[in-house]
């Protein structure tokens, strides 16, 4: 029996023979020779190993799996904020990924651009960062958790990464640079510094606007860096974090200078990629991060970031405008740390030529 259409004919047969009754994907034909008949048979097969594919290919990349990784760039994409994304990050695991314990840690100084550091780096595809300081070196109770704590509270990455994580205060703790060391002797060290009196006036200046915030006043900037006899109080927490002299040499004492790089702040707000990339060479890291990577934000006035996927600048709350403050009193704020200056600049090795009035 057969039945006539106008684009094709299907044929019945009392006896279809052993072919018809293995079907198609068994080496038979359907009675039906309608192409559109098997497209929609075969498609969904298609599809299906067309996406495994993919998948597989994406995931076992380290290019992909660091740009799912990257908090910037999924706040860009989902427009989540970026302590929610960080929380979706450190849950994301791809095959071959693993949290390990960080290789490279950014040391301090506070308030000398640890951030803007940690995510221009974050560009390059082989570093994976934990966006949240942890202060597990310099803060008991949270040693006391022990290293596998700190462990488990990295980031997931592939073995061609290297992981880092930040915490400014690691710079002027006692105690950071034996535990540091006591955890990977191999560790590499990032320090990046400013002109001190500048970051003396930073330091003030986050604390004076967090308070404000709160609607607590704070005393002006002169009272707070000077004695009532009118000299520099080095009590003033703000003083004591840049004498530089003083912190680094702990850490000379426990590991070898060339497993310490100091990246210059000043230059990094001006020219960004010369600093950035003498730490990817540093890292022993494929120099994936170009001059491209940055480009300079006319409304902001200072640099932003950006790659193949995303772009980025700091939040509002980085490179915030200092109050006036009498040159007079900077230059005397300059003038006493210039010998910790110099002392610094024959311990690293590495002279930053700060003004010393």
């Amino acid at each position: 029996m057969s039945v006539g259409s106008e684009n094709y004919q299907l044929v019945w047969s009392e006896d279809p023979g052993p072919e018809a009754s293995r079907g198609p994907l068994m080496g038979g034909r359907w009675g039906c020779s309608s192409p559109l008949s098997m497209l929609r048979r075969v498609a969904p097969i298609i599809i299906l190993a067309s996406l495994l594919v993919c998948l597989f290919l994406y995931y076992t990349s380290p290019l992909g799996a660091t740009a799912l990784y990257a908090p910037s760039a999924a706040s860009e994409t989902t427009g989540l904020d970026s302590a929610t994304t960080e929380v979706y990050r450190k849950r994301l695991r791809f095959r071959g990924t693993q949290r390990r314990l960080p290789q490279a840690l950014i040391i301090g100084v506070r308030k000398c651009g640890t951030r803007a550091l940690l995510e221009m780096l974050n560009l390059h595809p082989y570093i994976q960062k934990n966006g949240a300081e942890m202060h597990f070196f310099d803060d008991d109770e949270r040693y006391a958790n022990g290293i596998e704590w700190y462990r488990k509270k990295m980031p997931y990455s592939f073995d061609n990464q290297i992981t880092m994580e930040k915490t400014p205060s690691y710079f002027i703790s006692r105690e950071a640079p034996a535990r540091i060391h006591a955890m990977n002797t191999s560790t590499r060290l990032l320090l990046i510094v400013r002109e001190p009196a500048d970051r003396v006036l930073s330091d003030y200046t986050q604390i004076m606007e967090s308070k404000l915030r709160k609607g607590i006043q704070i005393a002006p900037f002169h009272e707070k860096i000077l004695t009532p006899d009118g000299e520099i109080d080095e009590t003033y927490k703000a003083i004591k974090i840049s004498q530089y002299a003083i912190h680094v040499l702990r850490w000379l004492n426990v590991f070898p200078r060339d497993q310490i790089h100091i990246v210059d702040g000043d230059k990094l707000i001006a020219d960004p990629f010369a600093e950035i990339d003498k730490v990817q060479r540093f890292l022993r890291l494929p120099l994936h991060i170009t001059a491209e990577n940055f480009y300079f934000n006319e409304t902001k006035g200072f640099y932003c970031m950006r790659n193949e996927t995303f772009q980025k600048c700091l939040a509002d709350s980085k490179g915030r405008s200092h109050p006036f403050v009498d040159p007079v009193l900077m230059s005397k704020l300059r003038k006493f740390f210039a010998p910790f200056n110099e002392q610094f600049y024959e311990m690293v090795g590495q002279n930053f030529s700060w003004p010393t009035l």
